[in-house]
């Protein structure tokens, strides 16, 4: 039985094998970075309302089901700049001493007791950034994560991705 397995004509010499598999793993590695092109490139571009300054540059965030929010979450590898986000207020903004300021106004103070008094002092936590896709509970906890080593990381990877994309792109 064994000896007529062995001499059917199915059966795929060695070198053969392997060269299919190498053939089938440069595939996959070139889908992969397929993939992977697929992301923006350049940011959107939204225009600058006249009524917009320099200082009023947080930008409130579209309020969505879960599944979009991971999406957006998801989609920062085209941005110029990792974004900072309140998820209490929906307001994002590009940098930590934003986040901080606006962490201390009586406006978010407001709202995240509103908040409380809703969902009974379970509060989701408040603060996000949209770089390592991490929640923090507060501005405090945020900047240990900013200054972390995990963040840090995220912040190499997304500089290096940002300086390839504008090198493509001939900037």
């Amino acid at each position: 039985m064994e000896e007529e397995m062995i001499n059917l004509s199915n059966i795929m010499p060695v070198e053969l094998a392997i060269a299919r598999e190498l053939e089938y793993r440069k595939k996959m590695e070139v889908l992969n970075n397929r993939q992977m092109d697929l992301k923006p490139l350049v940011p959107p571009q939204v225009p600058v309302s006249e009524s917009q300054t320099t200082v009023d540059r947080k930008r409130k965030v579209e309020a969505c089901s879960a599944q979009c929010s991971q999406t957006l979450l998801r989609s920062t590898s085209g941005r110029s700049s990792p974004r900072f986000i309140c998820v209490t207020c929906n307001a994002a903004f590009a940098d930590l001493f934003n986040l901080t300021m606006h962490g201390e106004t009586t406006s978010h103070k407001s709202k995240v007791s509103q908040s409380k008094k809703l969902a009974g002092n379970n509060v989701p936590n408040p603060f996000l950034c949209e770089l390592c896709d991490i929640l923090c509970s507060s501005s405090l906890v945020m900047g240990s994560h900013v200054n972390g080593l995990k963040h840090r990381a995220y912040l190499q990877e997304f500089d290096a991705k940002r300086a390839r994309t504008l090198r493509n792109l001939g900037f």
